[in-house]
């Protein structure tokens, strides 16, 4: 048998042990694991071996029952189960992004008693489980030198106090001061962002973390408007940029393998996604062309939406409204005009 089917039967023996207090007969654990007794009695060999405590009582006729101690992952309040311990080890590269942050903080402590509750061996030895997970990151920022800003702009939206913000701006290349009401952080694809009351603008504005030159808090208290809400703030836009335009129906179509990247995901919340027949034609079509991909979003904001939109080449068309149309085609005209040479 491979090492990995081994660690894996091992692993779901533990996860039967736990969820069965009342213990449960060798023959039925070689039973459902499909392997002979003598199999079942070397994991908890092994698992013995790892720091688990595998325990069994008797009945009246002798018949053992084996299970795991209920509280052996009990500490206080908190009570996880070995596959939530585990779920929250594995959290970390996740989080990888946010290292050096309070945030990251928070789940390092968590970890740390995660760690304390699962024997060192244990982790190490079930760690070939997480080989056959790969979280692949690309264009990662570094937050661990914002730290300091990230708290103190956590701590003012909690606090609803306005902060001294100096601020890069990406179009101005300049830098400027100004006062600053925190509504709160949004984390979005990698990133984090302000979002708020400029002081200096009168308007909301998002900021990029990483452009934050400087934060203070300040003693000035701030009201957040009446019935704001930052997931239904972003409703109507494609990714970060926000607009306090009205939204619209834009209809999209898709062709080819476009088509079937973009019904896999769930790429705004508003999304109608409608496949459309194929042109009929006098010869059998080749492949496994289904026709194309009709997608209708409602939004109020297209820079985003259309630089995602140029991402699939000439497989996606605008198909209303005629102004995007318009906008698509004069943008791509100039993109092709700069390799004309």
């Amino acid at each position: 048998m491979a090492r990995g089917e081994l660690i894996l039967r091992q692993w779901n023996l533990l996860k039967t042990l736990q969820t069965r207090g009342e213990g449960i007969p060798l023959r039925k654990l070689a039973d459902e694991f499909d392997v002979s007794e003598r199999t079942i009695q070397r994991d908890f060999e092994v698992l013995e071996e790892l720091g688990f405590p595998v325990e069994h009582n008797e009945d009246e006729y002798g018949k053992r029952y084996w299970r795991m101690p209920y509280d052996f992952f009990k500490t206080g309040p908190l009570v996880l189960g070995l596959t939530e311990a585990v779920s929250l080890h594995l959290a970390e590269s996740f989080f990888a992004p946010l290292a050096g942050t309070h945030f990251a903080d928070g789940l390092r402590t968590i970890l740390d008693k995660v760690r304390s509750l699962i024997p060192a061996r244990a982790l190490d030895y079930f760690c070939e489980l997480d080989g056959t997970i790969y979280v692949r990151r690309s264009g990662i920022t570094d937050y661990s030198a914002h730290a300091e800003t990230i708290r103190v702009l956590s701590d003012a939206a909690h606090m609803k106090h306005t902060v001294e913000v100096t601020y890069r701006s990406l179009w101005r290349s300049a830098e400027y001061t100004t006062l600053f009401d925190p509504y709160g952080l949004v984390y979005f694809e990698g990133d984090l962002f302000l979002v708020g009351h400029s002081h200096k603008a009168k308007a909301l504005r998002v900021f990029k973390v990483t452009r934050v030159v400087a934060a203070a808090l300040t003693e000035q208290a701030f009201e957040t408007p009446h019935g704001f809400d930052l997931a239904q703030h972003f409703e109507s836009t494609f990714g970060i940029v926000q607009s306090d335009g009205e939204p619209i129906d834009v209809v999209v179509r898709f062709s080819g393998t476009a088509a079937t990247l973009v019904e896999e995901r769930v790429w705004h919340e508003s999304q109608r996604l409608e496949w459309l027949p194929g042109e009929e034609t006098l010869f059998e079509s080749e492949g496994d062309d289904h026709g194309n991909l009709q997608a209708t979003f409602k939004l109020a904001n297209l820079v985003e939406f259309k630089r995602w939109l140029k991402g699939y080449g000439d497989q996606v068309e605008v198909v209303r409204p005629d102004w995007l149309r318009r906008e698509m085609h004069d943008e791509l005209l100039a993109a092709a005009r700069v390799y004309r040479k």
